[in-house]
């Protein structure tokens, strides 16, 4: 019932403030129809569709400019689609606005269809500061804000609080070596000694390495240039500055005490069968984690635990972006409204409730439906809490070759764990496969 009441008050703020925006503006016979490609289903896609609703029946029925939305399969379906139309140069076959991920950035920032958000909002008087720092900031390359942040998210920590309150366990760990000693006392096996029960489930990939690597010494970057937000990454600093061998130190650590499972898929199913106490997942996947969990066990969330106590960077920006697109249709006004629109305190409200996204509007939280909404959610204020004491330069990594680079720490990191590799050996095997590929691509550019 709460949360029934707060989305009718939240619909109602949003078509206050909406119907406000669109006072005196003109009504033209011609209508604009703009295209919004992107990769949302289940319950983002059913929020997108609602938030193109509102838009549609308000500021786009004032000001005549209709958005059509079309989902085109999972993200990197979106990039494949998006780049074959770039690559083909019919620019006119573009969409107007497209919703991309991290992984997408280099295959489109330097593209000549793209225009940067700072370029619309100068364009328009409107002030980027509005959006958090460090959102704003995972999607800035060469000083230059060139998407727009929207489904945004960082990663937390999932445990299983019932089982923590049956082992005596009052609080989720804070660091590596807590997590160790947390998931050994959650361990469970049967009569033949054979594991029923994990403390903890992860094989790290980069998702989780931006983090464990970049918090430590307050910052710290995987490859220079930022991670690539001042230009293409040339080489790796992890074996260089230590960061790679006092993780792995620690992982081996984790995996020594039997109670690390080398989960690389479903993982939000193992953790709510019960097989698995604890895993490090998206804020995005709060609700659907929620719904698996039901009535099982109870479930906690908590920060995204540090590699130690110096590590005190926090965590990155993670998820996607908005990104506009010139097709030669002279419609770039109206998706700016659109954009606009979007990142909205009312509406950004209500992607982060429906969603589990994080608002990236400063606005929404001074919001008193947003500050109700914690009072009643308090699992959903973890990650924004966590993000806001972050250092906004902990940035994701945008390098070539992503895919392989993913998996390059994954199989990695198994290597050491089941051929008893040290982490010495480890690092700095890693960093000759990665630069490998860094320099290839470099090669490539020649």
């Amino acid at each position: 019932m709460k949360r029934t009441v707060l989305i009718l008050t939240l619909t109602l703020l949003a078509l206050t403030s909406l119907f406000a925006l669109g006072q005196g503006e003109s009504h033209p016979s011609d209508v604009v129809t703009i295209t919004w490609w992107h990769p949302n289903s289940g319950i983002a896609g059913k929020a997108t569709e609602t938030l193109i609703e509102r838009f549609n029946t308000t500021i786009g029925k004032d000001q005549g400019i209709v958005v059509h939305g079309v989902y085109q399969g999972k993200a990197n379906d979106v990039l494949t689609k998006t780049k074959a139309i770039m690559q083909s140069n019919t620019t006119t076959d573009l969409p107007d606005l497209v919703q991309l991920d991290g992984a997408a950035v280099l295959d489109v920032r330097d593209d000549r269809s793209l225009i940067s958000m700072e370029r619309l909002a100068d364009e328009d008087g409107w002030d980027l500061s509005q959006i958090l720092e460090a959102a704003r900031l995972s999607v800035t390359y060469r000083e230059q804000m060139i998407a727009m942040p929207f489904n945004s998210s960082t990663i937390l920590l999932y445990y299983n609080k019932s089982a923590f309150d049956e082992a005596g366990i009052t609080k989720p760990p804070r660091t590596l070596d807590e997590l160790t000693e947390t998931a050994l006392h959650l361990k469970q096996t049967d009569a033949k000694g054979k594991v029923t029960r994990y403390g903890f489930a992860n094989v790290p990939t980069t998702y989780e390495l931006m983090c464990w690597l970049g918090q430590q010494n307050g910052l710290s970057y995987i490859t220079d240039e930022e991670n690539g937000h001042t230009g293409i990454p040339t080489r790796v600093l992890f074996d260089d500055n230590g960061t790679m061998v006092n993780f792995l130190t620690k992982w081996q650590a984790l995996y020594d005490t039997g109670s690390l499972e080398n989960l690389t898929s479903d993982l939000n199913g193992a953790f709510a069968s019960g097989r698995v106490a604890m895993i490090v997942a998206s804020t995005s996947n709060l609700t659907t984690i929620e719904q698996m969990v039901g009535s099982r066990f109870e479930l906690g969330v908590a920060p995204f635990p540090m590699v130690d106590e110096r590590a005190t960077g926090g965590v990155n920006v993670g998820g996607g972006a908005l990104w506009a697109l010139d097709n030669k249709s002279g419609h770039q006004k109206e998706t700016w409204q659109f954009i606009k629109f979007l990142t909205a305190p009312e509406q950004q409200l209500f992607w982060h409730i429906e969603t589990g996204y994080f608002p990236i509007n400063r606005d929404t939280y001074t919001m008193e439906a947003f500050t109700q909404h914690l009072k009643e959610n308090p699992r959903a204020g973890v990650a924004i809490e966590q993000l806001l004491a972050s250092n906004p330069r902990l940035q994701g990594i945008w390098v070539p070759s992503a895919y392989q680079i993913y998996y390059a720490f994954q199989s990695g990191i198994l290597k050491m764990l089941e051929e008893n590799r040290s982490a010495e050996e480890t690092s700095r095997a890693l960093a000759k496969e990665i630069d490998g590929y860094l320099s290839e691509f470099l090669r490539m550019q020649m």
